[in-house]
């Protein structure tokens, strides 16, 4: 199950939330940047993608997100996109374990 929601105070950004069924769901390149939190990995930066990107879920698993508008991501995370292209980065690797 997926929603989605405008995101208060920041234009163009939305929140999204997901529970698995489990299996794996094919997630389309978009040129975004999201904070991802899920309850197996943690608080998780997805950089943008070239391809889309396969994701592996057991069932239950449960994800939130902010997706922050094209071009945003950098400015908010430290990072050019461009390091980020492609990966899942936990966010701790980002900012230090204070994150």
């Amino acid at each position: 199950m997926y929603r989605e929601w405008g995101a208060a105070g920041v234009p163009g950004a939305v929140l999204w939330g997901s529970v698995s069924g489990g299996g794996e769901t094919r997630v389309l390149p978009d040129g975004c940047l999201d904070l991802l939190w899920s309850s197996r990995s943690g608080l998780l930066v997805a950089g943008p993608d070239r391809t889309a990107h396969l994701s592996r879920s057991a069932p239950g698993d449960r994800w939130i997100g902010l997706r922050l508008p094209p071009g945003t991501g950098p400015a908010v995370f430290g990072v050019p996109a461009e390091e980020l292209r492609d990966r899942r980065v936990p966010l701790a690797d980002l900012w230090g374990r204070a994150a």
